[in-house]
């Protein structure tokens, strides 16, 4: 069992192409969502997942309240960008 860093490390990028191809399924709320391993580097591990729009509105609209789309959908309706900084 790797017990630190360094070797975690050394052993993703060993394995990186292989990696690449795995999925991560990550419970929010719910339900449980498939996030593919996208980028392995020298300081971390990247996931992603894309979400539509539509897939979005559906799922709130059927009552999801509290999974990944809901989520999205309240941080985009709160976003206020910043003032702009005076000089």
């Amino acid at each position: 069992m790797i017990n630190n860093a360094e070797d975690l490390k050394n052993k993703a990028i060993d394995n990186k192409p292989g990696l690449r191809k795995e999925y991560v399924n990550i419970t929010v709320g719910d339900e449980e969502y498939g996030f593919r391993i996208s980028g392995i580097g020298e300081k971390a591990v990247k996931i992603e997942k894309f979400i539509k729009y539509d897939d979005i509105i559906e799922a709130v609209e059927n009552g999801n309240d509290n999974g990944l789309e809901s989520i999205i959908k309240k941080i985009i309706e709160e976003y206020e960008p910043p003032a702009p900084e005076e000089e």
